[in-house]
């Protein structure tokens, strides 16, 4: 079990509840690890722990054992619940963000520029603007979207179409994103959810 955790000093991802905290491993036992964290989830449980290993995302939900406070914030012994396994898309972390986005229909080359509503590695929510045709449920895109300050193209699918010529909610899912671009998903998700909650306390 202790092989499946990550090593000390990594960088780990706190999801408790609604919240998502990054703290840093600072010791592993037989039995779990001890994660410092600057601030104190509110929630408990649910608790899951996201980091990266070789070969991706990784994940395990997990129980705190102790808690106890030090100088920059708050120590928790986490002890898994189950064996750690490759992070799920499916119950990809999602954060509200306003992004800009293209997305171009590849059988019709149509071209659509909107905003994101929100964002996870799984896919997105978004509002396209008006166009001369409909965007069409179903139909495989290519999205280009700013992230980390540079645009990347994001292959995807799109699963529903909802609006009029006023403009278009959809949501489209990523088809086979390169490992790299879903730890940069990923990335930018976690780090909204963390300004959402310094805004929160203030």
């Amino acid at each position: 079990m202790t092989e499946e955790l990550p090593v000390p000093g990594a960088l780990v991802d706190v999801v408790a509840g609604a919240e998502v905290v990054t703290g840093r491993v600072a010791q592993r036992h037989a039995d779990g690890v001890v994660v410092e964290l600057p601030v104190a989830p509110v929630a408990t449980e649910p608790l899951r722990l996201y980091w990266t290993a070789p070969g991706g995302v990784h994940t395990v939900l997990a129980r705190v054992a102790m808690r106890w406070p030090v100088r920059d914030g708050v120590r928790w012994q986490l002890l898994p619940v189950g064996a750690a396994e490759r992070g799920n898309r499916r119950d990809a972390v999602r954060a509200p963000l306003r992004l800009k986005l293209q997305l171009v229909q590849r059988d019709t080359g149509a071209v659509f520029r909107g905003r994101t509503t929100d964002l996870s590695e799984a896919g997105l929510r978004g509002r396209l603007e008006p166009a001369r045709t409909a965007p069409v449920e179903g139909a495989s895109a290519d999205i280009g979207m700013l992230l980390r300050g540079a645009v990347f193209p994001l292959p995807g699918q799109l699963q529903t179409v909802i609006g009029d010529e006023s403009g278009w909610d959809v949501t489209v899912a990523f088809v086979d994103l390169a490992e790299s671009l879903q730890d940069l998903i990923r990335a930018q998700v976690f780090a909204a959810l963390r300004e959402q909650r310094r805004l929160s306390l203030l």
